[in-house]
């Protein structure tokens, strides 16, 4: 009986007061009904008639009362069996409580991406969020491959991609778009460019492709080179051509700082040269689209998809 007590309990077949159940781990803690009506600031009275309440819903003693003039009580064997079950319901019911209500404060949503959240357009969402609305954001770099399951399983609530995601559950958002061009330090040779008009003047050099931008960059990924290398790590990137004189292909506002300081310099590529126009996607699942006032604002339609 008492090791099913919590699922009794839950289910309704015992109507037994939380307090009493309380007031009897407090009893076994003091070993007395008095220093138990103290330590709760209630009449002993009180304590003796919840712990008679709980004995009659039991239908077993649970403490021996002790002989006149004194003032201890020890558990029956009775009681000592209840007691582990007794603890159990309070515990188990204090940690849902505790969850709860620091899952009512916690996250107001949880948004991925497999594209930098330093991304200019990321970051301006990112932070009309944060102003409009007073709760937590989680915010989360992911790889493209892993964006798609955990929308599905609820891990995301959003996520922000550079190619749609084909998915029955989902639904992608064209939601910005702008062009791809080289970009390396002031002192690289190529930094005296106007523009990119053909590939073999990037042969010798040393060609860095940020992945989540792979598909735009593949035309180039293939081509003759001294030394290529791929990463997810944005910050590895802007490493690898300020010390190592790398070239990377990316947007202009990649590293708008470094751009702006002049310490990187972009150089635009040729329309002719390569397909190099970059599109996000915002995905969600279906018909949970969140804060569109935000996320979709100026956006076309969602992709039929």
């Amino acid at each position: 009986m008492f090791r099913n007590l919590f699922y009794y309990f839950l289910r309704g077949e015992f109507t037994i007061n939380l307090l009493y159940l309380e007031t009897f781990l407090i009893v076994c803690n003091y070993g007395n009904f008095t220093e138990a009506a103290k330590c709760l600031y209630v009449p002993q009275p009180t304590i003796s008639n919840r712990i008679r309440y709980l004995e009659e819903e039991m239908g077993q003693e649970l403490f021996v009362r002790g002989k006149k003039g004194k003032r201890s009580v020890e558990l029956t064997r009775a009681g000592k069996l209840f007691h582990p079950y007794a603890e159990q319901v309070i515990e188990t019911l204090n940690t849902a409580k505790s969850e709860l209500n620091q899952n009512s404060n916690e996250r107001l949503m949880t948004i991925g991406s497999s594209v930098a959240l330093t991304h200019p357009f990321i970051y301006e969402k990112i932070n009309l969020l944060n102003d409009i609305h007073n709760k937590n954001i989680d915010l989360l770099i992911m790889d493209h491959t892993l964006i798609a399951k955990s929308l599905v399983d609820g891990v995301l609530d959003l996520a922000f991609v550079a190619e749609p995601i084909i998915h029955k559950q989902l639904e992608s958002y064209l939601v910005h778009r702008e062009k791809i061009g080289v970009v390396v330090s002031n002192k690289h040779p190529l930094a005296r460019k106007k523009r990119l008009d053909k590939t073999k003047d990037l042969e010798k050099e040393y060609l860095i492709f940020y992945k989540p931008l792979s598909r735009v960059s593949m035309d180039l990924f293939n081509m003759k080179c001294k030394k290529r290398i791929m990463t997810n790590q944005i910050e590895l990137v802007n490493d690898l051509i300020h010390n190592h004189n790398g070239v990377s292909f990316l947007p202009s506002n990649a590293f708008h700082e470094d751009l702006k300081n002049g310490g990187l310099v972009y150089i635009p590529i040729h329309d002719e040269l390569l397909n190099n126009e970059i599109h996000y996607y915002l995905v969600s699942r279906k018909n949970e689209i969140f804060y569109e006032d935000i996320f979709l604002k100026e956006s076309n339609l969602p992709l039929l998809i």
